[in-house]
């Protein structure tokens, strides 16, 4: 797949429009920056929902690619994150995790418990708020746990947006343990009151667990350049609201895509800036950095990441936990 630098914002503004529309607010550099690598981040996905059997030979490729293994072609999607990368000196670690999770998540897909799900989450979006996070000028090393907690965030309300969509494509990611596959098909096919009230539940629950992480990453803006820190502020804020859109339409929301028009996502920039005054004055107005609360990455410690990384800071184990 080849892909011309000049078309990295256009499909960042068609595939991503919430975030996108906030992205205008960045440096010009930085915002072809972040259009680049959601470009790759999107071509990943797009490979790992179209493998239907559960094989990816083109991710296992692009790892390959990534780790040095393999050339990659100089037009190619993979080739342009690489010199990305070398331009802002991303974590390359965390772009294979990134292949590694999606890998994983081809062809059907349960899981299970709370836990798995935090794991996952991390795997298919805390990897990209690692990569993110240099791009914007949040370049301390404290500034790592709290990238990983937004990215998580934001893939809980991917979750609790999609569940319809990722149930006919055989893959389930709101916790067995909350609601099983067989009750949100139930309520997807029959209508079934009692199923689909159980499954409003579920999704109340993963979305109750993204305001923490949320919360967790709007502390972490601390690091992050008065400018940039506007934008992503403004840019999650637009993304929670989806959830909240959710839980304001149940019951059932979930059975179809939620999404934001225009003029609601104008109101939920003018709400913003109350909020957003209200952590500069208060959470930011300090000169020492915020301390991490490692409660939200007690799952990602024995998750089974790839050897020797840290899922957490995609450092070495042996550094100290954030």
């Amino acid at each position: 797949m080849t892909a011309p630098r000049d078309n990295a914002q256009a499909i960042f503004r068609e595939k991503s429009r919430s975030f996108s529309l906030a992205a205008r607010l960045f440096a010009p550099d930085d915002q072809l920056a972040v259009a680049r690598l959601y470009r790759f981040c999107r071509h990943l996905d797009d490979l790992a929902d179209d493998s239907h059997a559960g094989e990816a030979p083109q991710l296992a490729g692009i790892t390959q690619v990534l780790l040095g293994e393999k050339q990659a072609h100089a037009d190619s999607v993979e080739a342009d994150f690489l010199r990305l990368a070398a331009e802002r000196s991303l974590p390359i670690a965390a772009a294979v995790s990134l292949a590694d999770a999606l890998r994983a998540d081809c062809g059907p897909r349960q899981l299970e418990t709370p836990d798995a799900l935090i794991q996952f989450a991390y795997g298919v979006a805390g990897t990209v708020g690692l990569l993110v996070q240099k791009i914007i000028g949040a370049t301390a090393p404290q500034a790592a746990p709290f990238a990983v907690d937004l990215g998580i965030a934001l893939q809980l309300t991917n979750i609790a947006r999609d569940v319809a969509e990722d149930a006919r494509r055989d893959r389930f990611y709101l916790p067995s343990e909350w609601v099983t596959p067989s009750t949100i098909t139930a309520a997807l096919e029959t209508d079934d009151p009692a199923a689909i009230l159980a499954a409003d539940n579920a999704v109340q629950r993963v979305l109750q667990l993204a305001a923490t992480y949320y919360e967790s990453g709007r502390v972490g803006h601390w690091f992050i350049p008065r400018r940039n820190r506007r934008v992503t502020f403004l840019a999650a804020g637009l993304y929670e609201a989806i959830g909240h859109e959710i839980l304001l339409r149940r019951p059932g929301a979930w059975r179809r895509r939620v999404s934001l028009g225009f003029g609601k996502k104008l109101r939920i920039a003018v709400q913003t800036i109350p909020r957003y005054r209200q952590f500069r004055a208060g959470v930011w107005n300090t000169h020492d950095p915020p301390t991490h609360d490692p409660a939200l990455h007690r799952s990602l410690a024995t998750a089974g990441f790839r050897e020797g990384i840290d899922p957490m800071t995609q450092a070495p184990h042996s550094q100290e936990l954030a």
